[in-house]
């Protein structure tokens, strides 16, 4: 049996996936017109929690990111990493 058949080589390692996501992350809570103070009232994660993963000191759980999602309507889903772009 071939176990590697699924498997994908991607364009982009960890450390550039948790920056895309990072920055993913503070764009939908600055196009949401949110402060990290109401995200953090909004999801009772503490707003220093949401500024440590927002500088990339910590690395959210996903428990941590569906309460911070889910008073707001939204969730996290598993999604096909896209091509790296060359600039």
């Amino acid at each position: 049996m071939d176990y590697d058949l699924n498997y994908i080589e991607t364009s982009y390692d960890a450390d550039e996936l948790n920056k895309i996501f990072i920055k993913d992350f503070i764009h939908f809570r600055k196009e949401n017109n949110l402060t990290q103070d109401l995200f953090s009232k909004y999801s009772g994660v503490s707003r220093t929690k949401i500024a440590r993963i927002e500088c990339g000191i910590c690395s959210p759980t996903i428990l941590s990111l569906l309460q911070i999602l889910g008073p707001i309507g939204y969730t996290i889903k598993i999604e096909k990493v896209k091509e790296k772009k060359n600039l």
